[in-house]
């Protein structure tokens, strides 16, 4: 996964729900006489980290062969605020069959990992490089990375040789993509046809159904934060359900809260429909969400009142299926039961509404 710093490679790692191999973190330390310079400009004399030079890529390499071939690598935690490494970690592929190695010098061996076999396939992702420019100043003040100053020249800078990285990129075996794009194309080759949870992911008290869903939404897209809170996850759940606003806590969790966890976790805009009004409408609604791969909230309760809240996870087949906090399961809806209110979610028949991406 290449593309310019800014440009969404990180989140869209996190999103497919794959171990992430992070290349930036390969990075020469500040220190190495080694490093290249900017030699004109109004940076010159600084370290030029946008040169392949500056990136350690046997390193690299030798990181993604022995996950290829054993599952685990011992990697390199690296600071960008300290300008070098601060330890090292042990990334393991547990039961999964690819990897996502994202940074932007991923396009450097793009046709080392193809001769050696490694490859799946090869993204440049890009967005406007205005759009790029701004989120990765956003990110880079925030985590204090350099002085304000260095950030907004080196940013412009940036931004003015976007179009350059990109065609470097595709040269070099990427596939140009927007996030979206590559989403769609890689969640259909990866995607599981029906979801596989580990048990006893259920809700740990009567309030806090859409608390569980969206912490399992957020432990799917993200396998390592997953393995770290599992052994606490009642009392992760418990934390995420008393930071929902605005709604009494006693009665459920809101739909604007739904929309605005789902809306993090998947970076898209979420919308609520309301699935009684038109049940067959709001089915089709869902099961386009999740064919593109995207998470979506379902509410089930009575005639007058929405009573539970479930996530849609998958796709299986013409059905959908729903994760349900009551038990921890996952279930296949189809379409006739969902239209005929026999949903059996939590113990709710009927459907009420739908939380879905825009």
């Amino acid at each position: 996964m290449a593309g310019p710093s800014g440009s969404g490679k990180s989140r869209l790692s996190r999103r497919l729900g794959l171990p992430v191999l992070r290349l930036d973190d390969f990075y020469k330390d500040g220190g190495d006489p080694s490093l290249p310079r900017i030699r004109t400009g109004p940076n010159a004399g600084l370290v030029d980290w946008d040169d392949p030079e500056s990136w350690l890529r046997a390193d690299a390499m030798r990181a993604i062969g022995e996950l290829c071939a054993t599952g685990t690598a011992e990697v390199p935690v690296y600071e960008i605020a300290h300008d070098g490494r601060t330890g090292v970690q042990t990334l393991t592929l547990d039961e999964h069959a690819a990897f996502v190695a994202e940074g932007i010098f991923a396009q450097e061996i793009v046709a080392a990992c193809e001769h050696a076999g490694h490859l799946l396939a090869a993204y440049c992702i890009t967005q406007r490089p205005v759009v790029t420019f701004w989120r990765r100043l956003v990110r880079d003040l925030r985590e204090r990375r350099k002085p304000p100053l260095v950030l907004v020249r080196r940013g412009l800078a940036l931004m003015r040789a976007q179009r350059r990285v990109v065609a470097d990129a595709l040269a070099k075996g990427c596939r140009v993509a927007t996030p979206e794009q590559a989403y769609r194309e890689l969640r259909a080759r990866l995607r599981p046809q029906t979801a596989i949870l580990p048990a006893g992911l259920r809700q740990p008290d009567n309030d806090s159904c859409g608390a569980t869903a969206v912490v399992v939404a957020r432990m799917l897209r993200d396998p390592a934060w997953a393995a770290e809170i599992r052994p606490r996850f009642g009392r992760v759940v418990q934390e995420t359900h008393r930071s929902f606003h605005g709604w009494p806590r006693r009665l459920g969790t809101a739909f604007w809260s739904v929309a605005h966890q789902l809306h993090e976790i998947e970076g898209v805009r979420y919308t609520l429909g309301l699935g009684y009004l038109s049940p067959g409408r709001a089915f089709d609604r869902l099961h386009a969400a999740a064919t593109r791969g995207f998470f979506s909230g379902l509410y089930v309760g009575t005639r007058l009142l929405p009573r539970h809240v479930t996530l849609v996870v998958s796709t299986d087949g013409d059905a959908l299926q729903v994760f349900d906090p009551a038990d921890g399961a996952v279930r296949t809806l189809t379409r006739e039961q969902f239209t005929a209110h026999r949903t059996g979610l939590g113990g709710w028949p009927r459907v009420w509404s739908i939380v879905v991406p825009r």
